[in-house]
């Protein structure tokens, strides 16, 4: 009998696909399907019953974050209630801009995750607002990847500085904002690469798509929040630019770039021609109006103190300021760059060396603007003008950690022993002193331990990366310290809480298009009812007025508009409170907040579409019918009809 030969054997082999690409978006749908988020809509203010909150929450929300969880989130969800952007406020301007939600042809092309939201009518709200919530944070772990490859050649490092991003206190604080940010300005800065590359090689008609997916990218920058977008977007292209050019100088890549600067532009106008009566009204009023600010000198703690934030999640209390206010990135690795390039380094890419060069220098600014007192001088600088100091400085650290990302692929493979304890150990020192003065200014609960133990995880982590730059131990130690700062910052909410698992938020969601069809006002004086109101598209006057008044309408409730200086604001609150007095009184608790006192029978002749009251207490008033009550934020409220 013949011997039977055996062929080679089969190995199971996973299918040739871009597993960097593929990954984060299997992630960014899984999450989208499950309508998860880290959105703080769980928060006991935004509850029907606190003690028994509806859907699942892991982790606690956070009321420190306000723009979010009662401010952008109840906008985004109204949409998803409506169909439609329009505002629901009569009092305000558009409002559609500053949420970065499509208001007319132009912005519904550039803000397709905004358009996606209208259609909530037809598919589940909660996963169009997971969807809208992910968005920058998918585009930053695509393209901090391919953005590092092309300039180092390593697409590892891509994913360990998107890691620290989205690790740093500032992002976790700020409700995701900092990786948004950096997704869409990455992302807009690989399609530009993309579009050089594909000119270089004479393929116009691609190059030419990249470059309009770029400019679309890079127009939403600057909506995202202006001060943060004028520090962060100019480094990112400029250092961009400057490698293009010089790896492939020309009139090719000449052109490329030029052309997408172009239709930015173009497009940006059109946004705001789009936009022109909302950035006319914002623009108009006393707060926050036309202001300038100028560059000034910040705390050590402010620049230096992140790695020491862990305490934060806690909950203890945070002398003059709050836990977002006080967060910030890792900006030690601004100073672990330095190092790294005083060491002496070797550039193994055409144009890295010059992205470096540029952004180092950019970025050297910002840190002297977030230092050192520029007085008169600052504030006549355009532009410049519209960045407060501290928002520079809560920005500065992801800049260093971009760059640092940039410098260790270019450093000594081997680095020497010495030379990188004296490294370690100058971060450690740093983050120590910042520590201390936390504990000294800020948080009197931090323990000494705490210090000495976040400054010898950073010295470690430090020397790790320093001594071994190709070796995995200092990223994946940097990955693991930097989690155990925000792991447990912000909740896992699966679903939408009670803005959409409650009995009044089915309710208002069944009535409210009959509201809007009718023209009937809601009016409430809590900022917790507000918000539900906002998310279930039920029109009324009290909630947010992000973009400035709508002068003709406010002129109704303030005859003679004597009160101008008080409800002339953007980025505030509309408060009302109840009381007998017929004459309203009009008053700033606090610069973002417009507080109106009176009788809600003067709000509703004033007004004449007003048919809904609902109050804090029980009210007694000729023109109030009590027709029902609900609980909201652990308290009753009481619902009038008005005659």
């Amino acid at each position: 009998m013949g011997h039977i030969v055996a062929g080679p054997a089969r190995r199971f082999a996973l299918p040739a696909l871009p597993w960097h690409v593929v990954l984060p978006v299997l992630l960014y749908l899984v999450v989208c399907l499950a309508g998860a988020t880290q959105s703080s809509i769980g928060a006991d203010e935004l509850r029907a019953d606190p003690d028994n909150p509806s859907g699942v929450m892991l982790g606690e929300a956070r009321s420190t974050r306000s723009d979010e969880f009662l401010t952008a989130s109840p906008l985004a969800l109204g949409v998803t209630a409506t169909g439609q952007t329009e505002d629901v406020n009569p009092l305000t301007a558009s409002q559609a801009l500053l949420n970065v939600l499509p208001s007319g042809p132009v912005t519904s092309l550039l803000f397709l995750d905004g358009t996606a939201l209208r259609l909530g009518p037809w598919l589940p709200d909660s996963m169009l607002f997971a969807a809208k919530f992910w968005l920058g944070t998918l585009l930053l772990l695509l393209a901090a990847p391919a953005w590092f490859r092309t300039l180092t050649l390593s697409r590892w490092i891509g994913w360990f500085a998107a890691t620290l991003i989205l690790l740093s206190p500032a992002n976790a604080w700020w409700s995701n904002t900092h990786a948004n940010l950096f997704g869409f300005a990455l992302a807009g800065a690989v399609s530009l690469q993309k579009a050089c590359l594909e000119a270089h090689h004479g393929r116009w008609w691609r190059a030419g798509l990249w470059g309009v997916v770029g400019a679309a990218l890079l127009v939403r920058t600057p909506l995202l929040y202006p001060p943060w977008a004028l520090v962060v977007v100019p480094v990112i292209l400029v250092g961009t630019v400057a490698a293009l050019l010089a790896t492939a100088p020309g009139r090719r890549t000449a052109a490329v770039v030029g052309g997408v600067g172009l239709l930015t532009v173009v497009l940006l106008a059109a946004v705001y021609l789009e936009n022109s009566e909302a950035i006319q009204a914002s623009g108009s009023t006393v707060y926050p109006g036309a202001r300038v600010v100028t560059g000034s000198a910040n705390s050590v703690q402010a620049l230096f103190g992140a790695t020491n934030l862990g305490i934060l999640s806690d909950g203890v209390a945070v002398a003059g300021s709050n836990s977002s206010e006080i967060s910030s990135g890792f900006t030690v690795a601004l100073l672990v760059t330095l190092l790294l390039l005083s060491r002496g380094v070797v550039w193994r890419v055409p144009g890295q060396r010059w992205a470096v060069v540029t952004m180092v220098a950019l970025t050297g600014f910002w840190l002297l603007w977030s230092t050192v007192e520029f007085g008169a001088l600052g504030e006549r600088i355009p532009l410049l003008n519209q960045v407060p100091s501290g928002r520079s400085t809560q920005i500065l650290g992801h800049l260093g950690v971009v760059l640092m990302c940039l410098v260790l692929p270019a450093a000594r493979s081997r680095g020497a022993a010495s030379w990188s304890l004296l490294a370690g150990g100058t971060t450690a020192a740093v983050g120590a002193y910042a520590g201390s003065f936390l504990r000294l200014q800020n948080l009197p609960d931090l323990s000494v331990a705490a210090i000495w133990l976040a400054a010898l995880g950073l010295g470690a982590a430090v020397f790790a990366l320093t001594f071994r730059p190709r070796h995995v131990l200092g990223y994946a130690l940097g990955g693991v310290l930097a989690l155990t700062l925000v792991w447990n910052v912000n909740p896992l909410l699966v679903g939408l809480a009670d803005l959409r698992g409650s009995d009044i938020s089915q309710e208002l969601l069944a009535g409210s298009p009959a509201a809007r069809e009718a023209g009937d006002l809601w009016v409430a004086d809590s900022y917790g009812v507000d918000s539900l109101m906002m998310a279930t598209g039920t029109p009324a006057l009290s909630g947010r007025q992000m973009s400035g008044p709508a002068v003709d309408v406010w002129s109704r409730l303030d005859p003679g508009r004597e009160h101008e200086d008080v409800w002339n604001r953007g980025g505030s609150y509309i408060w009302f409170t109840w009381s007998k007095d017929r004459e309203l009184t009009f008053a700033n608790p606090g610069p973002d907040i417009i507080s109106i006192t009176g009788s809600p029978c003067t709000v509703a002749r004033r007004m004449g579409r007003l048919s809904t009251v609902v109050s804090s207490r029980e009210l007694d008033q000729d023109c109030l019918t009590p027709v029902s009550s609900f609980d909201w934020g652990g308290s009753t409220r009481w619902v009038y009809d008005v005659s």
